[in-house]
């Protein structure tokens, strides 16, 4: 079958351990768009966070982002699908991890919000490759909880990681009846969307609009947030340095991120 859309997650997928997209990568994506296909990056980032590797690739038209609450015609700036927590569910969250040692983002309008200090501190909560690109992507404010309530807003996604191996437990017990979907979640993180967001659903949403079916979809990723997407697609292909549980669901194995797995998979399975 030949297929017409191939997804990638970004991080620990499309991007190697440094973060990077290698011009490998960068050149079997452009390869893609050239023969009339369609290449996507589907990730719980931003648009802020993701748009200097959306630079990189002449001819990608569009994005699945914040998990999947956000999907975007990149050229227009349409949301094609928009889920958001609204206001007061976000204060909830925010009322339940205030004096926990976290670090809080926030997603609004395609801007991720964070505390100053911990974008200074990524190391303590795991980000440290990170540190860069939220540098550059994010809007720092003095402390995130606090402008968030002074301006309430939609919120695409929540994430919190936490300096400990307890805290997110803890948060999650208190908030897990609240109208929202954990994207992700670990021993030191929280990633949280409104209920229903994921990114296979922000895929069906664009094949909606491009007339393509999911059938005719590849989709490659190697962590919790990728196992409902590729579930959804006609391809499914886990990264070598993907979870158990990912690598089961897979037709197929790509090689690890540091091996350039994306550029392979692009290569072997999408390119006419």
């Amino acid at each position: 079958m030949k297929y017409k859309l191939f997804a990638a997650d970004m991080d620990g997928t499309a991007l190697n351990t440094k973060k990077e997209l290698t011009p490998r990568t960068v050149a079997a994506m452009e390869k893609a768009a050239e023969q009339g296909k369609t290449v996507v990056f589907s990730t719980g980032r931003s648009i802020s966070l993701i748009k200097p590797y959306i630079d990189m690739v002449k001819g990608m038209r569009y994005a699945v982002t914040a998990s999947g609450a956000s999907v975007i015609d990149l050229k227009t700036g349409e949301k094609i699908l928009y889920e958001t927590m609204d206001a007061e569910t976000v204060k909830h969250i925010i009322a339940a991890a205030a004096g926990c040692s976290a670090m809080p983002i926030i997603f609004i309008n395609d801007k991720t919000y964070s505390n100053s200090w911990c974008i200074e501190r990524c190391a303590d909560f795991g980000l440290a490759y990170y540190q860069p690109i939220y540098r550059i992507g994010m809007t720092a404010v003095d402390d995130a909880f606090t402008y968030f309530m002074e301006n309430p807003d939609r919120v695409e996604k929540l994430n919190l990681f936490f300096d400990n191996d307890y805290e997110a437990d803890t948060v999650y017990d208190m908030i897990k009846d609240l109208p929202v979907t954990f994207t992700s979640r670990t021993s030191r993180s929280l990633e949280i969307n409104a209920s229903g967001v994921s990114k296979a659903r922000g895929l069906a949403a664009l094949c909606g609009r491009l007339g393509i079916e999911m059938s005719e979809c590849i989709a490659i990723g190697d962590a919790q947030n990728d196992e409902e997407l590729l579930s959804s697609v006609g391809f499914k292909i886990a990264m070598a340095n993907g979870s158990d549980k990912v690598k089961s669901i897979a037709d197929v194995i790509a090689p690890d991120c540091d091996s350039e797995g994306v550029a392979v998979a692009v290569e072997q399975y999408f390119l006419d």
